[in-house]
């Protein structure tokens, strides 16, 4: 019996057994909602933002805390992979599955291309080339009618559909990007933990010491930041079949920089870190406009969300993910030392 519970606790400690578990237990609160009708409409549409958000988080931490690298233009290739897979399924009647794969491997070929030259900056030149291909995209969005649909939008984009299955519920849509979810993070981890992985992590420490040990900087780089737009092209894919509208002003510099808020307040380097940080950025917000005393105030998420990103560097440079971890397991042990005490002392009695 104690071999098997070995066994048991082995898998659960292992981190894509782990991210499953969550998966399946989050999908219940919308496979229940369905019977039970506990949420609101806005409650589900605002738990669907995060798990897509979250996706477009974790593409980003493995850009920038994995691998050290800043990117101010990830807006730009989450409306590409929008678009892409809006146009696949509404003109070319392509499955969505197959759309959301190109409106993912686009994005990541053009961060290629885009890569073999912006990469051969320093960071901080990095991020003002990726900004000024952000506002270059964002143009092009708004001028190409016929792609775009300029200045009007797209409107009427088909719901997501699985084998003769339409996502029509909400519900059943939360239910489909979380398990999305859990499959990128699950790659993400494996990805993480091979070679590429630690050579990214070897590069992000100290480029000097990973050139050193014999660390192609340009080829890593370049894996980061193909694998980073992949990610999020796949979520800007999901969104635009969640939102089912599309305009161009929506994928600005702002939306960068919301994605590189929940890196760093959910944690840098982390997989929870990018979900804990998209929940955070994405719910906030909402809560923040509902309080009285900031209604009529304009931009007071954007103004609190800054505050509070100033005070996360300061206080809590880990990110929430690593702080409330340490938390639970710290309550874990104090509890388990207090269960063994009082168990010693019950034998003694």
């Amino acid at each position: 019996m104690d071999r098997y519970l070995n066994v048991v606790k082995k898998y659960l400690n292992y981190k894509p057994v782990q991210y499953l578990l969550y998966g399946i237990l989050f999908s219940l609160i919308p496979f229940l909602d369905i019977y039970f009708s506990f949420l609101t409409r806005a409650n589900i549409s605002l738990l669907t933002r995060v798990m897509i958000f979250a996706i477009a988080a974790l593409g980003f931490n493995i850009l920038l805390g994995y691998s050290g690298q800043v990117s101010l233009g990830h807006a730009a290739f989450m409306g590409m992979g929008a678009y892409i897979s809006a146009n696949l399924m509404m003109k070319l009647n392509f499955p969505f599955l197959l759309a959301m794969l190109i409106s993912g491997i686009i994005p990541m070929l053009i961060g290629l291309l885009l890569g073999l030259v912006a990469l051969r900056l320093a960071r901080l030149y990095l991020a003002i080339a990726t900004l000024g291909l952000a506002v270059t995209i964002q143009e092009i969005f708004k001028e190409w009618d016929w792609f775009t649909g300029g200045y009007s939008g797209i409107r009427g984009i088909p719901r997501a559909s699985i084998l003769g299955f339409e996502f029509i519920r909400p519900q059943h849509y939360l239910i489909l990007v979380t398990f999305i979810l859990v499959f990128f993070a699950i790659f993400s981890y494996n990805f993480l933990s091979s070679k590429t992985g630690r050579a990214l992590v070897a590069m992000r420490d100290s480029e000097e010491a990973a050139q050193a040990m014999g660390v192609s900087l340009f080829k890593y780089k370049l894996i980061a930041f193909a694998v980073s737009a992949f990610y999020v092209g796949v979520a800007g894919s999901l969104y635009a079949h969640f939102i089912r509208f599309l305009e161009p002003t929506y994928w600005d510099v702002v939306l960068s920089l919301d994605l590189l808020a929940m890196v760093v307040i959910g944690g840098l380097a982390s997989i929870g870190g990018s979900i804990f940080g998209a929940a955070f950025i994405q719910m906030v917000p909402d809560i923040i406009r509902k309080i009285p005393l900031f209604e009529g105030i304009p931009n007071i998420n954007f103004i609190l969300t800054g505050l509070v990103l100033i005070v996360m560097i300061i206080y809590v440079p880990e990110g929430l993910s690593r702080k409330f971890s340490a938390l639970f397991y710290r309550g874990k042990n104090k509890v388990l030392l207090k269960i063994k005490r009082d168990t010693k002392g019950a034998k003694v009695m």
